[in-house]
Parts: C-alpha cells; structure tokens; sequence
C-alpha cells in the first residue's frame, strides 16, 4: 500500500496530508492573496471551484477574440508619431491586467478544488 509506504496509517491520512500540501502550495505562490476559507457555514467548494473554473473559461473565451482584433499602426498614424506607441503601451497593460485576472482566477479555483477533496 502507498500511504503505508509513505508513512501514514490510513489512505485517508494520507489524502489529508496530499491537500494539505497542495493548500500550503497554492497559498506559498500567491502570499499577496486572499484565499476563501472553506467551511461548513460557506458555500460548497466543489460549486465555488466550478464558478472560478467557468469564469476562466470565459476568460480565455475572451482573450481569443481580443487577441483577434485588427491592430494597426495604420489607424493611429493620422494622430501624430507617438501614438501608435502609446496605443502598444496601453493595449499591453490591458493584456497584464487580462493575465492578472487569470491568476486570480486560477489560484482561487484551485484553492476551492484541492479544499473540496
């Protein structure tokens, strides 16, 4: 048996510990962030872990179609030489806000998904 092997009396020590880890991993990558804690008073963590997952689904849904978008030098020209770097700039900082979201997401769902086993 593995969590013999491992040093636990019972697969289900052995379990406990796996999340417990994974829990100590996720919150150790992201120090910054505030992590629900799940309880029984709170929502359930497999529905809250489903929300956060379907929100990145989106998400990326969404930097899909952004990513499509037609941008061009040849649309900012007519507004002097600087503001096709300006545009860059600023369309570069929404894709570091978009990539920000994604963590949170991802670190919350993960959260909620490793505290549900």
């Amino acid at each position: 048996m593995l969590f013999r092997a491992c040093g636990f009396e019972s697969h289900h020590q052995y379990q406990f510990q796996l999340v417990k880890n994974m829990k100590t991993y996720v919150a150790e990558q992201n120090p910054e962030m505030t992590l629900p804690l799940i309880h029984t008073n709170g929502n359930s963590p497999q529905q809250l872990g489903l929300q956060y997952f379907e929100a990145l689904k989106a998400l990326q849904q969404f930097q899909d179609v952004f990513q499509e978008i037609d941008f061009h030098s040849r649309d900012y020209y007519p507004l002097g030489d600087e503001a096709w770097q300006k545009a860059r700039e600023q369309r570069q900082a929404q894709w570091t806000n978009i990539e920000s979201l994604r963590h949170y997401l991802d670190a919350h769902a993960g959260h909620c998904f490793e505290s549900a086993r």
